[in-house]
């Protein structure tokens, strides 16, 4: 069971589905602001930065593997992207426990605006506007989407902790490998 395991999440299938999955996640969330008319909230932007980086980092990770063959990159690159999506999981449960109302969310998402941008800041504003709302949008709070009760963060969360359990399938392959192999090819399978 353990090699049918390894085969199916090698390093390769990890980032490739890190790319798809963190690819499709970005797609949807694109197409609920831009054709369902689903303004994100300042939650929902770092959510998404979360997944640029995470698809940057694994689009690197197959031309870097690719170019130089060295078995302990590619294993820094997976352990890195399961931390990024780690945080990721972390950042949207944090986001969908702020809309069920189980804590409160940063004051930037309290979606009253702060009005006109102020050129002439001191470090006295700078403290104080650290408790005021921030830009005008959705607040964070209010689910605009739900299915069968979970929210896009919910959803998030979960696709999030997926993709970091088939990272950390695809880290472990790679640290055997380097442990048991010389130079790393990216097509190669234990």
């Amino acid at each position: 069971m353990e090699t049918l395991v390894a085969r199916l999440i090698s390093p390769k299938i990890a980032l490739l589905c890190s790319m798809g999955v963190s690819a499709a996640l970005l797609i949807g969330a694109h197409l609920f602001e831009r054709v369902g008319g689903l303004a994100p909230c300042l939650l929902c932007l770092d959510q998404r930065e979360a997944h640029w980086a995470a698809f940057g980092a694994a689009a690197a990770t197959m031309l870097a593997a690719k170019a130089f063959q060295e078995r302990i990159m590619l294993v820094a690159a997976l352990g890195a992207l399961m931390l990024i999506y780690l945080f990721s999981a972390g950042l949207a449960g944090f986001h969908a426990g702020v809309e069920w109302g189980f804590w409160d969310g940063p004051a930037a998402c309290a979606a009253t605006g702060a009005g006109a941008p102020v050129l002439d800041i001191s470090g006295e504003d700078i403290l104080s506007s650290l408790s005021q709302a921030g830009p005008s949008g959705p607040s964070c709070e209010e689910a605009p989407w739900r299915l069968m009760g979970m929210s896009m963060a919910g959803y998030n969360a979960l696709a999030s902790l997926g993709l970091a359990l088939i990272v950390g399938m695809g880290f472990r392959d790679a640290w055997r490998q380097n442990q048991d192999q010389g130079p790393f090819v990216i097509g190669q399978t234990s």
